[in-house]
This record gives structure tokens, C-alpha cells and sequence, in this order.
């Protein structure tokens, strides 16, 4: 018994040994994936966390590090002013992988990907229809302003401009450091003709941001255009 026992074993070691060489490829690739992540070495940190996952789909860790790679190479490319909607695809992709391997992994920033996937997409087609991908990403994070803002922007330019008007007036009163919806609000206003609305807004957004120039020079716009207005009635 004890014979055939070892004779088992035997035949066993080397399936064993390939199992625990994949396992320590795998790993040794996300170890490498790891290190070239850190140091800004996207490519390389793609292929190693792809190799980690050839041996393992479902490894957190690897899904994880393949989701940040294509994010970093794509916010990279954005940087140089290179198109990024692939690179964004890809990253919405893993994300949305890594979400099926564990849901609560990463939602704010599977969110962040969406309004970049967003953007990008808006980039290439201004007519793209991207409220969906919007609302999956505030849906992910309801804390993400970046979203609602340029959800608003889309339906402003759709025509939609009370339901704009109310998302940039929700955002400033639930994160009212965000700059740039005083500048789109007042901006709204102004469209419409509701001069000290528009100077209301960006006066605000001037004390918040007393060195932004954009809110600066559009608050002195405004205040010239409500003082002429008076010095025309006074006529």
C-alpha cells in the first residue's frame, strides 16, 4: 500500500512543480507589473499584469494593476495631447472586469474612468451620447462632481438648460470648492440674458477663488454690463 502510495506521489511532483512554476510566474509577473507601475512604465506594467492574468483571469490584484496601467498610460497620452479613447476603453473595460471579480473593489475609480471615457468620447463627437456613461459613473460615486458637471454641460448643450441650471446649482451647494460650475452657471446665465444672475454667481466663485482669472475677468464683465445697463435707464 505503502508502495503504490509513493509510486503516486511520484507521478504526482511533476504536475505539482508545473502548477507551482505558473503560480510563481504569475506571480513574478505582477510583482514586475508592480514595480513598472510605480515608476511610470506602462507598457511594460500592461504586459506583465496581461501575463499575470493569462495564468490567473480572476486575480484581483493583476485585474487591479491592469486597470491602472491603462489609466496611467491614458491620463499620460492626455497630457502630450494625444488621443486617449482607446486607452480609456480599455480602462473602463478592466474596471468593469475587476467589478464582476469583486464589486466593492475600486467604484471611485471605475467612476473617474467613466467621466474620462466620457470626455474623450465628447472629444472626438461632440454629438456622442454620453449620458448614459455618465450616469453609470455618478451611479459608481454620487461624490463625483466632475460628472455632474459635465453632465450638465451635455444637457445645457442639448437644449435641457433647467435640468443644467439645477445639477450646477446642486453642485455648488454640495461642493462648493468646485470651481469650475460658478463658471458654467454663470456662464448659463449669461446665455440667457440674466446679467446680475450671471455676476451673482461669478462674484461668488471669486470670493471662493480669489486668484482665478477666468471668474475675475467674467465678474468685471458682468459688473461693466449691469452698470452701463443703469447709466442707460438714467437717460
Amino acid at each position: 500500500m505503502a508502495q503504490k502510495f509513493l509510486i503516486l506521489v511520484r507521478k504526482m511532483i511533476p504536475l505539482l512543480a508545473c502548477a507551482l512554476f505558473f503560480v510563481s510566474c504569475g506571480k513574478s509577473s505582477e510583482r514586475l507589473g508592480n514595480e513598472a507601475l510605480r515608476v511610470g512604465d506602462f507598457d511594460r506594467a500592461i504586459k506583465k499584469f496581461a501575463e499575470a492574468l493569462d495564468e490567473s483571469p480572476a486575480d484581483r490584484d493583476a485585474r487591479y494593476g491592469l486597470a491602472l496601467s491603462y489609466f496611467g498610460k491614458a491620463e499620460a497620452a492626455e497630457k502630450i495631447n494625444q488621443r486617449s479613447l482607446d486607452l480609456w476603453t480599455k480602462a473602463e473595460s478592466e474596471f468593469r472586469i475587476l467589478s464582476k471579480i469583486d464589486n466593492s473593489a475600486a467604484k471611485k475609480m471605475h467612476s473617474t474612468v467613466l467621466f474620462y471615457l466620457a470626455r474623450a468620447t465628447i472629444a472626438k463627437d461632440p454629438q456622442a451620447k454620453v449620458l448614459g456613461i455618465l450616469d453609470e459613473s455618478i451611479a459608481l460615486d454620487s461624490s463625483n462632481a466632475f460628472s455632474f458637471n459635465l453632465k450638465a454641460l451635455v444637457l445645457q448643450g442639448m437644449g435641457e438648460v433647467d435640468e443644467a441650471k439645477a445639477i450646477f446649482i446642486r453642485i455648488l451647494s454640495e461642493y462648493p470648492d468646485f470651481a469650475p460650475a460658478y463658471s458654467n452657471l454663470g456662464n448659463l446665465y449669461w446665455e440667457a440674458g440674466q446679467i446680475e444672475d450671471a455676476w451673482d454667481i461669478w462674484s461668488m466663485g471669486v470670493i471662493q477663488f480669489p486668484k482665478n482669472r477666468h471668474l475675475k475677468y467674467w465678474t468685471k464683465v458682468a459688473e461693466d454690463s449691469l452698470k452701463n445697463r443703469v447709466l442707460e435707464e438714467g437717460k
